[in-house]
């Protein structure tokens, strides 16, 4: 009878030992810490209820919840999910079910089994986590939660009156550094392939350029200083004149705002040979997320990886949007021209405005254009204007309306932004029958001194014009290095005025003004974080390839699975060695290793020492068996207990000499005597 009811989970055997049903709450916290970054702030207080509920159970204060309360809560945590404003079939639907799956469990386990339950939630849930976030600090605070976790599952294994936290944390840690070896072997060398069910997209945005730009727009992102992306050179770091990052290409114009047209993907074309060959630019950029498929790259791009097309307006895209951090490689020929032939629908839709939305400006480029004798005439004087006049490169312009922006900024106002500027010349170039385009994205960057990458802000955000010379193709024009010269030449610190800096946030002004320990300290993560993203995030299936084929040469099968054998078997060998380290022989005491030889001697006599016999006794016993007289062993035996059981007693190597010169002669009269 009593078997059955353990078989229901109601003995003893079956119940969750108090100090592991600790840890599991302690886990639970520490899985649940994270997500209050993803997830609605309501899913994270159910957590923390559900930790209270089972805190009261766990004193003895409350009981577990009726059947109604625990229907009642799932009920409506769903319906708080449908409420949440994110898609039904999103990351964050998913997460948010499994979180709250997570803690609802909490408060009904009873027995061992709920609790394997809970901690194998807890191990999806951290393995979820990744999905939002692969940077190297997540991976090190999922680590210490794996470990909590771990030790939840050692002390549901140990007994009730045994189960000891910091032992199970301690045991847990050593678990799982066992595993690292095995882990590292499958990551490098197991192949990589597309897994056969994909993730929903996230609904969360992200800081960065998006498909439609107005005037205040890039002067917003001066104020964050996230890193949009790293860039590592094959040579070194063109100036940074030359760094303009081509994102996306602005051609339509409506009311104030530019925005992006349809999609016109053309084939990746070949690099041609010759003199602009030798003046590529190769590197590779490590894209932080977006959640976008759009890349950026210098102009003009080749793209050298794979799934990543080339639109006919020159910029790069990816066949997926970018979720995670994603390494690609790019040739960038500066001195190849971008279509000195232009397609007439591109032509007619990089000629079209609205004349009477900007009357002023259109009858001044139409009045420019009557005095030039060509296109570069033109421009030339639009920026002669810029310069003589008093224009001013501000963060904080004056807000525009939304109609007759263009006027108000050229003539009226006179401050902006590098989006005013170029938005300007855009639109007068058009009225004047010059094709011209937006062009968004980033220019400039900043060289880690510790690794030599270049990293690209979000303060780097730039706009500027591009405008087409018959045979020429399209063409850069930049308003801003007019206006603000040291912006393109040095930088943005170099161009925003005391007022602008101000504005700036802690870590931007940390970057820009140079602070000595705050600026090293930035330099160092971002050091580290790079590798991590070279080395882990970025380890993809052409990554490995390469690797694979400078480790193997030809990579078959056959090869890969002979590797792996080999690599698993030594961190298996590792990890044995280790747990036979562990075991070995301790560090004795000089008088026990003197002592032991002197037993082994014995035992090969016949004469064998009793477990429970002290060193002394036993010299005393084998003695006066053997007939030796008390007196002759009796020095002996006290010279043996002194110097083992005194603390204090000088061990230096006269003592135990003349400690093992009385055992030896002591071992040739026992010898002598076994012999008769």
């Amino acid at each position: 009878m009593e078997s059955a009811k353990d078989s229901r989970g109601l003995g003893v055997a079956y119940q969750i030992p108090r100090n592991s049903l600790a840890l599991l709450m302690v886990a639970q916290v520490v899985v649940l810490v994270p997500f209050a970054l993803q997830l609605s702030p309501w899913i994270v207080g159910v957590g923390l209820f559900c930790g209270c509920w089972r805190m009261g159970v766990y004193q003895g204060r409350w009981d577990y919840p009726q059947r109604w309360v625990k229907a009642l809560l799932v009920v409506a945590s769903f319906i708080g999910v449908a409420l949440s404003g994110v898609g039904v079939f999103s990351l964050e639907a998913a997460a948010s079910v499994l979180i709250l799956a997570f803690a609802l469990k909490l408060i009904e386990m009873k027995s061992r089994r709920d609790a394997y339950v809970v901690i194998f939630l807890g191990y999806f849930a951290i393995a979820t986590q990744f999905l939002f976030d692969q940077s190297i600090a997540v991976a090190a605070y999922e680590f210490v939660a794996i470990c909590v976790v771990t030790a939840a599952m050692v002390g549901m294994n140990q007994l009730h009156t045994r189960v000891r936290p910091w032992v199970s944390l301690r045991l847990a840690a050593t678990l799982v550094l066992q595993a690292l070896p095995f882990t590292v072997v499958l990551f490098l060398f197991f192949p990589r392939i597309a897994p056969l069910w994909t993730v929903p997209l996230p609904n969360s945005s992200t800081t960065g350029i998006s498909e439609h730009m107005t005037p205040g727009d890039v002067a917003n992102l001066t104020q964050s200083d996230e890193l949009a992306f790293r860039v590592v050179f094959n040579g070194d770091v063109p100036m940074p004149k030359d760094l303009y990052w081509r994102g996306l290409v602005y051609p339509v114009f409506d009311e104030g705002t530019w925005s992006v047209s349809a999609r016109n993907v053309s084939a990746r074309p070949v690099p041609p040979l010759g003199a602009a060959a030798d003046k590529a630019w190769r590197y590779e950029v490590l894209l932080e997320p977006t959640l976008s498929d759009w890349l950026f790259a210098l102009d003009t791009a080749f793209p050298e990886t794979a799934n990543i097309e080339r639109s006919a307006d020159f910029h790069l895209r990816s066949m997926d949007p970018v979720l995670s951090v994603f390494r690609y490689g790019v040739t960038s020929l500066p001195d190849v021209a971008m279509q000195p032939r232009l397609p007439q629908w591109m032509r007619e839709r990089d000629l079209k405005i609205d004349v009477a939305d900007n009357p002023r400006s259109v009858a001044l480029a139409r009045r420019l254009a009557a005095e030039s004798a060509d296109t570069e005439e033109f421009v030339e004087r639009i920026l002669r204007t810029i310069r003589t006049q008093p224009y001013q490169y501000t963060l904080s312009p004056p807000q525009l309306e939304r109609r007759s922006s263009i006027d108000q900024f050229w003539f009226d106002t006179q401050a902006g932004f590098c989006t005013h500027y170029a938005g300007a010349l855009v639109y007068m170039a058009r009225a004047a029958g010059i094709p011209a385009r937006m062009v968004g994205g980033y220019q400039g960057g900043e060289i880690n001194p510790i690794t030599g990458h270049l990293m690209v802000h979000q303060y780097d955000a730039h706009a500027w014009a591009e405008v087409w010379i018959a045979d020429v193709g399209w063409t850069r024009v930049d308003p801003t290095a007019v206006v603000a010269p040291a912006r393109i030449e040095s930088g943005l610190s170099a161009a925003l005025s005391a007022e602008d800096r101000a504005t700036l946030s802690l870590f931007t002004s940390a970057r820009f003004e140079d602070w000595d320990v705050l600026s090293d300290l930035l330099y160092w993560a971002d050091s580290l974080e790079h590798r991590w993203n070279l080395w882990v995030v970025g380890y993809d299936m052409h990554f490995q390839a390469n690797v694979l084929k400078k480790l193997l040469g030809d990579i078959t099968p056959t090869r890969i699975g002979m590797v792996m054998l080999v690599g698993g078997g030594i961190s298996v060998g590792f990890v044995a060695l280790t747990l036979f380290w562990r075991r070995r022989p301790r560090h004795r005491h000089p008088v026990e290793r003197v002592f032991r030889n002197f037993d082994r001697k014995l035992a090969s006599y016949g004469m064998r020492r009793a477990p429970a016999e002290s060193p002394g006794a036993f010299v005393a016993r084998v003695a006066n068996d053997a007939g030796i007289q008390e007196h002759q062993y009796r020095g002996l035996v006290a010279e043996l207990n002194g110097l083992l059981y005194n603390p204090g007693v000088d061990l230096g190597p006269g003592r135990l000499g003349q400690l093992r010169g009385g055992l030896r002669r002591l071992q040739f009269r026992l010898a002598f005597n076994a012999a008769r």
